[in-house]
């Protein structure tokens, strides 16, 4: 218990913590695909380093993300059915990458989540340009 105390305290902990906690919508999706795509790597590590547990810890963190994009989709726009369709691939991707130990299926999921993330990206860009101008207006 003593040593989770003094995990939370570390001065990145306390940073990343204060980070998501001012980010804006767009930044913490954002943050949640960097996650993803951090997890994928490491599992894909691991994959070819024979680290079974370790790959299995990675992968499964990322299905976890996913299920949770997943999850705060709102359906009632076309564009997330899109995503759906692209969230649900990239499960079975992870799945079978995680069952089978190959790193193959990760390849497109990775390059798919980049090209999510930059359009995200683009759309955070776009909304502090608007803020920025209203506030000068």
């Amino acid at each position: 218990m003593q040593q989770m105390l003094m995990l939370n305290n570390r001065p990145q902990d306390i940073y990343r913590k204060q980070d998501i906690l001012t980010a804006s919508p767009v930044d913490l999706i954002i943050m949640l695909y960097d996650a993803l795509k951090r997890n994928i790597i490491m599992g894909k590590r691991s994959i070819t380093n024979k680290d079974v547990p370790g790959a299995h810890k990675h992968l499964m963190k990322a299905q976890m993300i996913l299920t949770e994009l997943i999850n705060s989709l709102d359906m009632s726009y076309q564009i997330s059915e899109e995503l759906l369709d692209l969230y649900e691939f990239a499960l079975k991707s992870i799945a079978d990458a995680n069952m089978h130990k190959d790193t193959e299926p990760l390849g497109p999921v990775i390059e798919m989540i980049d090209e999510i993330r930059g359009a995200w990206k683009e759309i955070g860009s776009a909304n502090r340009g608007m803020l920025e101008n209203n506030i000068e207006a």
